[in-house]
């Protein structure tokens, strides 16, 4: 494109000659001499215009790089040759540019070609971006939706504002598939509700005989232990469908999160709770509660919670031992630790203390390995993040993490 504009530029120079030799004839170039020769260089040598009288037998008419010796100095210049006959001679006339000039031409048009290349991609990168943004629309809002569902209660079949087949039928779909999962759920909830009365009603009317049977005065003292032991079992049975209706009413988010529970309280009333039970063991109970939180909740849920892992620090700690309860304000957020020096938790035991009816050892006879999992359930469904770490024969802490 330079070389294309510089040989226009050359004839148009040669145009402006031959005006200036119709007017003023060709003796104000070449004077009065047939062999006088006409030569001109610009101050920075980038441009000159020569003429000369030649034979008819050296007409050669051409644009062409040619070099020129310019005061001892080589350079390379585009020229124009053209002979001419005027007022019975024939001249040469040479037209050159500098290709330095041209190639600093041609280095700037390079360069904002280039700056308009980048420019074109940028803004065709933008366009196809929002483009894709525009047309993936309504799949960002079917998973937004998704996104929001945190039970399947929540969910409400809507309408996609779009057009588009593909999109409408991916949305029905969806919508089928979440009201299958809604009646499954909420039959599901309707079977717990009635399995849990149709075995605590029975087992309720099996304890009312006993405790009657009980009260016989005749009664061997044989048969008595038997139906001590029976009723012991019952207790046991009512307690793990109490403990399971429980986790599975929590699971089910039918508890609503909407008391403000403070940390410190809570902690105080569980201490208040537990108190004849450290007496019983020889325990003491050290709270040390520097910061204090208001966390939304069910404060039942929240004390059930907290008063299984004191209750299982008691039970798994040695005579004349300790917990303490701390909390403090992190950058993450509130913590609560619950240290005690008992017995500890194996390493390899640590991953499946959460897990339903894997009961470690229990000094009492009593636990169903439900305690632990009520407790991460109650964590779970307040969005608050618990961890264990323990070590054999040291203790084991419990860390509840309040989240900011």
């Amino acid at each position: 494109m330079a070389l294309h504009n510089t040989d226009k530029r050359l004839l148009t120079k040669k145009e402006q000659v031959f005006d200036i030799i119709q007017r003023q004839g060709i003796d104000s170039f070449v004077g009065t001499g047939s062999d006088e020769m006409y030569g001109s260089y610009n101050l920075l040598k980038e441009e000159f215009i020569s003429i000369e009288p030649i034979d008819t037998s050296q007409i050669d008419n051409r644009i062409e790089n040619s070099y020129r010796d310019v005061e001892g100095e080589i350079l390379e210049y585009r020229v124009l040759s053209l002979a001419f006959e005027v007022e019975g001679g024939t001249y040469l006339l040479e037209i050159g540019r500098s290709l330095a000039t041209i190639r600093e031409t041609s280095d700037t048009m390079q360069r904002y070609a280039s700056y308009f290349l980048v420019a074109v991609v940028l803004i065709t990168v933008f366009i196809d971006l929002a483009f894709v943004r525009i047309l993936l629309r309504p799949l960002r809002l079917i998973l937004r939706r998704l996104q929001r569902i945190g039970h399947p209660d929540s969910f409400r079949p809507n309408p996609l504002p779009t057009t588009t087949s593909d999109f409408v039928y991916l949305n029905n779909t969806i919508n089928n598939m979440m009201m299958q999962i809604q009646e499954a759920f909420l039959k599901e909830k309707e079977f717990i509700g009635n399995v849990s009365h149709e075995l605590l009603t029975p087992v309720s009317i099996l304890q009312t005989r006993l405790e009657n049977l009980l009260n016989d005065p005749a009664l061997p003292e044989e048969m008595l232990e038997k139906l001590v032991e029976s009723q012991r079992t019952l207790h046991r049975l009512k307690s793990i469908v109490h403990a399971l209706l429980l986790i599975s009413r929590i699971e089910n988010e039918q508890y609503l999160r909407n008391e403000e529970v403070s940390v410190k309280s809570l902690v105080s009333d569980v201490a208040e709770e537990i108190e004849e039970r450290l007496e019983i063991k020889r325990l003491t109970l050290d709270k040390s509660l520097t910061d204090d939180i208001t966390w939304k909740g069910t404060y039942s849920l929240l004390f059930t919670m907290l008063f299984n892992v004191v209750n299982n620090a008691i039970k798994y700690n040695r005579p004349g031992g300790a917990i303490t309860i701390e909390g403090r304000n992190t950058s993450n957020g509130f913590k609560l630790d619950v240290k005690d020096t008992g017995v500890g938790i194996p390493e390899e035991q640590l991953p499946n203390i959460f897990n339903r009816f894997k009961r470690l050892h229990a000094p009492d006879g009593e636990s169903h390995g439900l305690g632990l999992p009520i407790v991460e359930t109650v964590a779970r469904f307040h969005k608050i993040q618990l961890s264990v770490s323990s070590e054999v024969g040291k203790g084991t802490c419990f860390s509840f993490l309040f989240p900011v």
